[in-house]
């Protein structure tokens, strides 16, 4: 039985939700998970089988997957492109280049205080695998940057080198197919499904997001349970008939109710305390402008979930505004019990979990 790693890729900030669902898709397969806390990564470590990456494509918290070739420490200075093109041709890279094969590097630095670019990483390593291939196989691979047969996957976080083959394809996974229409400020669905797995979502539960934007929060509950109650409502018409076409590639229009309705005043819409969850991404202040619009609207919003969220019921937001969210809950007799860091596009921002 031979053993393989991996470098699953996804959000900083949601390192334990891919752990968690590594864990569940593998099964008795999985033999560690290591969680690179902050840097979006985990190093899975488990026994080969049939199935190949199977499992990975299952999950909806990743998006990209890896398979490690490579892990030495490298060092941040500029004689780190000398290790690395060492670390290069010791490897095994060229046995994954058939003849005739066109590649492409993909490369990332993450940290601070390195003398070289992401750029010099891909350049290095490139060069390498030419190299490599040319002396260990007899012919010289073709570099094509666009629809390359083979990308070849190289990172230099902190001061470690990994080098690897790129198994799930040039587009990452959190590019869902169903996204048809892009709100604005749409938020990555992959995002979405750790959100609902962060509140404790179950199947049979009535969900709520209230400023739905696209539907990526509802599809991603629709996706992931089959006998709840999924409600979609947001105040602008134009973002409801985008959530319904995006629902309607995904598969699940049937399943969710689409609402064009006010987040502050929920309960002209929805019975009192009949919802279960609320999993939402409202407006950030950045996005408003003033800092007492901004306000206004969190205690509005907040007051009007505490009249239709259940006594026991679960709430996830994810916003720049923990402060107003924080002060809103207070005074509406709300309890947060968790708030993490996760980056989202170029922004660190919050995803908070409150209790009613």
């Amino acid at each position: 039985m031979h053993l393989l790693k991996l470098l699953v890729t996804g959000n900083p900030g949601l390192e334990d939700i891919m752990a968690l669902e590594a864990k569940e898709e593998l099964g008795n397969r999985l033999i560690e998970v290591v969680e690179l806390p902050g840097r979006g990564r985990i190093i899975v470590s488990l026994r080969d089988s049939s199935t190949g990456t199977e499992p990975f494509l299952r999950m909806r918290s990743i998006h990209n997957i890896v398979l490690l070739l490579a892990e030495e420490r490298v060092g941040a200075s500029r004689e780190a492109l000398d290790r690395i093109r060492e670390v290069v041709g010791a490897s095994e890279v060229h046995r994954y280049l058939l003849y005739g094969a066109t590649f492409a590097v993909e490369a990332e630095r993450l940290g601070e205080g390195h003398e070289y670019t992401s750029l010099d990483i891909a350049r290095i390593v490139g060069d390498s695998v030419i190299d490599t291939t040319l002396r260990k196989q007899g012919w010289r691979p073709r570099v094509r940057l666009n629809s390359p047969q083979i990308v070849v996957y190289a990172e230099v976080d902190k001061d470690v080198f990994r080098l690897g083959i790129l198994l799930s394809g040039e587009h990452s996974r959190h590019r869902r197919g169903y996204r048809i229409y892009d709100h604005p400020a749409a938020l990555k669905p992959s995002i979405a499904y750790s959100m609902l797995r962060i509140v404790g979502a179950r199947d049979g539960e009535t969900i709520l997001d209230p400023m739905c934007g696209g539907g990526t929060i509802a599809v991603e509950a629709a996706l992931l349970f089959e006998s709840s109650r999924i409600i979609c409502i947001d105040k602008n018409p134009g973002h409801i008939k985008g959530a319904i076409a995006n629902a309607t590639v995904a598969g699940v229009k049937k399943r969710i109710e689409f609402i064009v309705g006010d987040a502050r005043r929920l309960q002209d819409y929805l019975e009192a305390e009949t919802i279960d969850t609320v999993v939402s991404n409202p407006p950030y202040g950045i996005r408003m402008g003033s800092p007492s619009r901004v306000k206004s609207l969190y205690e509005d919003f907040i007051n009007s979930l505490n009249k239709v969220v259940k006594k026991g019921g679960k709430v996830a937001l994810i916003t720049t505004e923990e402060a107003t969210v924080r002060e809103a809950s207070r005074r509406a007799g709300l309890k947060i019990v968790e708030s993490r860091k996760v980056r989202h596009g170029d922004l660190w921002v919050s995803i908070i979990t409150i209790l009613k």
